[in-house]
C-alpha cells in the first residue's frame, strides 16, 4: 500500500466514523466554554443533530434518557416563571446532554470504546497544556497559582482530570484483556496517567482528592466482592498499593512543582523538575513492571502517599476553612429549598437572595452541592430527575472503573459545582454512560423526530438570543 492508498484509506475510516469525530469535538469545544454560552452551545446541538439524523438505527436506555430531557424542560419553565422566558436559564445549555446521550445510543460498540480512548487523550493533553502553563508562567513570572488550564478554575480542572484518570484505567484494563489483538496508536495511553496526576496534583483542589480516594475505594470493593470478584483479598490489598504507589509518584512530583514555583526564591527550579517529569512519563511502563514484580516495595511506596496528602494539606492550610463554609452555604440553601417546590426559585437567584438574607454571603453563583442548588433554583422535579439518572448509571452492568469513576463525580457533586461546566458532565457522560445497555430499540424515524426536535429548540433559542442581543 504506497502513501496516497494510505491517505485515503485514513479519510474512508474518518468518514465512517464521522458520528464519533462528532462527539468528540463537541467536548473540546464545551471544555474551553466553563459553565456554558448560549450561542455556541446552539450552533453545537444544531451540528450534532444534523450528524444524529444520518439515518442510523440506535438503542437507548429510557430511563435515564426521558430524566434528562424532564429535566432540562423544568429548566426551563423555572427560567419562564423567572423571566419570562424559557432561554435565560440553563435549559439552552443542557440540552445538549440528552442530545449527546442519544447520539451515543447510535454508536457500535467498537466507536464506543474509541470514543473513550480519544477523550482519555483530551484529558491528558489538558493535563499537558496546563503543566506546561503553569511552569512557563513559574519562569517567566517568577509566581505560582493554583492550575486552572483550559477550564478556568482549578476545582473544575481537578474532577475533570479525576475523571479523565478512571476513564484511561477503565481503557487501559480493556486494552490488557485485548493484548492479542494487535497495538495501535492507544498503546500510548499508559504514559497519560503520570501527566494526568501531575496535573491533578498543581489544582490542589482537595474535594477532587476525597472525590479520587473515594472511587478507587469503590474500585478495590468491586474488585474483591460480589459472585463475579475479580481478585482475592490478597490480591485486591497488592492492587491496591500498586495503584497507591503510582498516584503518590504522580501526584508528588505535582506537589514538587508547585513547592519548587512558590516556596523558593528560584522558581527557574521548574525547569529542572519539568525535566525529571518527563523521565517519569518516558519510565512509566517500567515503573509500573517494577512495582508488579516487587509487591513489597509497592507497599513501601504507597506508603508514602500518607506524606503526599499531608503536604498537599499544607501547602494549602485554607482548605479546612473552605470546606467549612462550603457546609455553611448547604445550610443556607436547605433553607430555601421549601420557597417554590415545584419551579425553585428560578436559575441565579439564589445568589441574590442569599444577598439580601442574614446569612454570610457567599459571592458565588452556585451553592456547593448540586442537588441542593438544582432543588433551590429549579424545584424538587428537576432534583429528582438528576437522583434518577444517577440512579439509571448504577443500575447498569459497568466495569468496576467506569463505576467508580461515576461515583468519584457524583461525590465531588455533593461538596462543589462540576456538574454546572459543561466539558465536565459532558466527559463523565461519554466516559461512564452506555445507554446502549438495557436499552430500547429505536428506529431511524423515531431517532429523525428526536433530533429534529432538539434542533427545533436550539435554533429557537439561538434566534431568540439574537433577537435580544441587537435588539
Amino acid at each position: 500500500m504506497d502513501r496516497r492508498t494510505e491517505i485515503v484509506h485514513g479519510i474512508d475510516n474518518l468518514i465512517d466514523h464521522y458520528m464519533v469525530i462528532s462527539i468528540f469535538m463537541a467536548l473540546f469545544i464545551l471544555t474551553w466554554i466553563g459553565v456554558g454560552n448560549v450561542p455556541i452551545v446552539c450552533v453545537l446541538g444544531l451540528i450534532l443533530c444534523a450528524a444524529g439524523c444520518s439515518g442510523r438505527c440506535g438503542q437507548t436506555d429510557l430511563r435515564v434518557l426521558i430524566p434528562l430531557v424532564v429535566y432540562d424542560l423544568v429548566n426551563m419553565a423555572s427560567s419562564y416563571a423567572a423571566y419570562g422566558n424559557i432561554t435565560d436559564g440553563y435549559g439552552a445549555l443542557h440540552l445538549i446532554f440528552p442530545v449527546l446521550y442519544l447520539l451515543m445510543s447510535c454508536l457500535e460498540k467498537g466507536e464506543l470504546l474509541l470514543l473513550r480512548r480519544l477523550c482519555a487523550v483530551w484529558a491528558g493533553m489538558t493535563a499537558a497544556a496546563g503543566i506546561i502553563g503553569f511552569v512557563f508562567r513559574a519562569v517567566t513570572r517568577g509566581s505560582a497559582a493554583r492550575l486552572g488550564g483550559f477550564l478556568g478554575n482549578p476545582n473544575a480542572l481537578g474532577i475533570f482530570l479525576v475523571v479523565g484518570w478512571f476513564l484511561l484505567m477503565n481503557c487501559l484494563e480493556e486494552q490488557h484483556k485485548q493484548e492479542g489483538q494487535g497495538a495501535g496508536w492507544y498503546s500510548a495511553l499508559p504514559y497519560a496517567e503520570p501527566v494526568l496526576l501531575i496535573g491533578l496534583a498543581l489544582t490542589l483542589s482537595m474535594g477532587s482528592f476525597v472525590a479520587m480516594a473515594a472511587g478507587m475505594s469503590a474500585v478495590l470493593i468491586m474488585k474483591c466482592t460480589g459472585k463475579k470478584a475479580e481478585l482475592s483479598v490478597r490480591e485486591t490489598a497488592w492492587f491496591a498499593c500498586r495503584i497507591l504507589a503510582r498516584a503518590s509518584l504522580g501526584v508528588g512530583t505535582g506537589i514538587l512543582f508547585y513547592l519548587a514555583a512558590s516556596r523558593t526564591s528560584v522558581p527557574q527550579i521548574c525547569l529542572l523538575l519539568f525535566v525529571y517529569a518527563a523521565a517519569v512519563v518516558i519510565l512509566w511502563r517500567k515503573y509500573d513492571l517494577f512495582l508488579q514484580v516487587y509487591p513489597k516495595m509497592a507497599a513501601g511506596i504507597s506508603a508514602v502517599g500518607i506524606l503526599v496528602a499531608g503536604a498537599a494539606v499544607v501547602v494549602r492550610p485554607s482548605s479546612v476553612a473552605t470546606f467549612s463554609e462550603r457546609l455553611q452555604m448547604m445550610r443556607n440553601g436547605i433553607g430555601y429549598l421549601t420557597a417554590n417546590p415545584l419551579l425553585g426559585v428560578g436559575p441565579y437567584q439564589w445568589r441574590i437572595l442569599n444577598l439580601q438574607d442574614r446569612d454570610i454571603y457567599f459571592n458565588t453563583w452556585h451553592i456547593h452541592n448540586v442537588l441542593i442548588h438544582v432543588g433551590v433554583e429549579f424545584g424538587w422535579i428537576a432534583m429528582g430527575m438528576l437522583i434518577l439518572v444517577a440512579a439509571g448509571f448504577f443500575r447498569k452492568k459497568a466495569e468496576p472503573w467506569r463505576k467508580a469513576g461515576f461515583t468519584a463525580f457524583c461525590i465531588h457533586n455533593m461538596m462543589d459545582t462540576g456538574f454546572f461546566y459543561m466539558g465536565i458532565t459532558t466527559l463523565a457522560m461519554l466516559a461512564f454512560g452506555n445507554p446502549c445497555e438495557r436499552g430500547k430499540r429505536l428506529k431511524s424515524g423515531a431517532l429523525k423526530i428526536c433530533f429534529g426536535v432538539f434542533a427545533a429548540l436550539f435554533a429557537f433559542h439561538l434566534c431568540f438570543y439574537v433577537v435580544h442581543l441587537y435588539r
